[in-house]
């Protein structure tokens, strides 16, 4: 009566092997995404029981990275699309992908609730953080003035974060590179400076600045055939509005490309040199306006 119950005992034991191999799998997930944020979550997920990837084990796809300021984790899902979640660092990413990877606290945190009618839905994920600290800019700049000269100059500045708008400071130094055929006789140099308000946008991972400014300024213009420090300097105030879009390289350097319009006006004249200037010499007035295209480098926590 025992021989039957031989031939199915390797059976039993063919079976039940494969379900027990299964049940021993631990939770694991496999990273992608940068290496240095990949290292610190792993050390995370490592201290809570959840492996990396294993050949015979199923694996949570995750993958983690820097969008500007914003640390964005995605998981990998099978039954639907990617979903992600803005998180404050490497700890936080930690806890979002370990609820992927334990049901028993997935379930819980994932279960379908009723939002009550006077009860608004939060987004899901978190706006950019606002820029803090100081900021540093220089630029090379290229101008088209009023009186149809270009200029050919910099910019460097400052500005100091003050909640969400930021305290600036600017100068501007640059001189006549192109002229017209009236001009052919003489040069021009100028200078500003400026203190003003900018107010920094986050528009997905770059930012956008638009700010104004006011100063003062002089131009120095000198003909040919004076002498080397000879001429007319001519001064007054100035006021610009500007915008600049950053794009970040990491995370303290963007490179920054700047539109600007001037608008200037002459209340003072001095003249320059031992004699004064030929009276039979017209020269050419101050230009009223100015647009300032620049690109340079921005340095700081942005």
């Amino acid at each position: 009566m025992l021989r039957p119950l031989v031939p199915i005992l390797p059976i039993v034991v063919l079976v039940t092997v494969p379900t027990a191999r299964a049940g021993a799998c631990p939770p694991a997930v496999a990273l992608a995404g940068d290496p240095e944020l990949v290292r610190a979550v792993r050390d995370q997920l490592d201290a809570r029981g959840i492996a990396p990837e294993l050949p015979s084990c199923p694996a949570v796809r995750a993958r983690i990275e820097h969008r500007g300021a914003v640390l964005v984790v995605g998981i990998d899902r099978a039954d639907g699309p990617a979903i992600e979640r803005a998180v404050t660092g490497p700890a936080t990413a930690a806890t979002v992908i370990e609820s992927w990877t334990r049901r028993d606290v997935a379930e819980p945190l994932l279960a379908t609730r009723a939002v009550p009618a006077d009860e608004p839905a939060v987004a899901a994920s978190a706006p950019p953080p606002a820029a803090q600290g100081i900021q540093l800019f220089a630029a090379e700049e290229t101008s088209l003035a009023s009186d149809r000269t270009v200029w050919g100059g910099m910019q460097i500045g400052a500005c100091i974060m003050l909640g969400p708008i930021c305290a600036a400071a600017r100068v501007h130094g640059g001189k006549v590179m192109s002229w017209p055929a009236s001009w052919s006789a003489f040069s021009r140099k100028g200078a500003e400076v400026y203190a003003g308000v900018d107010v920094p946008i986050a528009v997905r991972w770059t930012r956008l600045t638009l700010g104004f400014a006011a100063g003062y300024g002089s131009m120095f213009t000198r003909h040919h055939g004076d002498g080397e420090n000879m001429g007319i300097e001519i001064s007054g105030p100035r006021a610009e509005v500007h915008a600049t879009l950053s794009l970040p390289l990491t995370a303290h350097i963007a490179i920054d490309v700047a539109a600007t319009g001037e608008l200037t006006q002459a209340t003072g004249m001095e003249t320059h040199g031992p004699d004064s200037p030929d009276p039979s010499i017209v020269f050419p007035d101050e230009p009223r306006a100015l647009f300032r295209l620049a690109i340079g480098v921005r340095y700081g926590a942005l």
